[in-house]
């Protein structure tokens, strides 16, 4: 079956406005919030456990604000990491992950990935 320049233009409209309408974290799989608990330890680390089970969270936890952090065996992370195979900035504070800026001499994307090492 041959398709017409018109359907294909047509088809690769649609493709295009659809992936404009994916939010900047797609590439990241966000934990329901129904299923976690946050909790700060006495040595001041804050830590995610799942309600049903009790056992540590590993993955990408959204709050609120839309703010996304990282737990690694139940753990905030904190500063830079990688995971999966890409590097992360998360602020040394709040854990908030650092999305469309520059990390000392690395920018991140709308993703927060490293993408880019400035010269100085």
């Amino acid at each position: 079956m041959r398709i017409g320049r018109k359907t294909a233009a047509l088809f690769l409209a649609v493709f295009v406005s659809a992936s404009a309408a994916v939010p900047a974290f797609a590439s990241h799989k966000v934990i329901d919030k129904d299923t976690y608990i946050i909790e700060t330890n006495e040595d001041k680390e804050t830590t995610c456990t799942y309600v049903e089970s009790g056992k540590p969270v590993t993955g990408w936890i959204e709050d609120e604000d839309e703010n996304l952090y990282y737990y690694d065996h139940g753990v905030m992370n904190h500063g830079w990491d990688k995971i999966r195979g890409e590097w992360y900035y998360f602020d040394p504070e709040t854990g908030i992950l650092a999305t469309n800026t520059t990390v000392l001499n690395y920018e991140v994307d709308e993703d927060g990935r490293m993408i880019k090492i400035r010269e100085w």
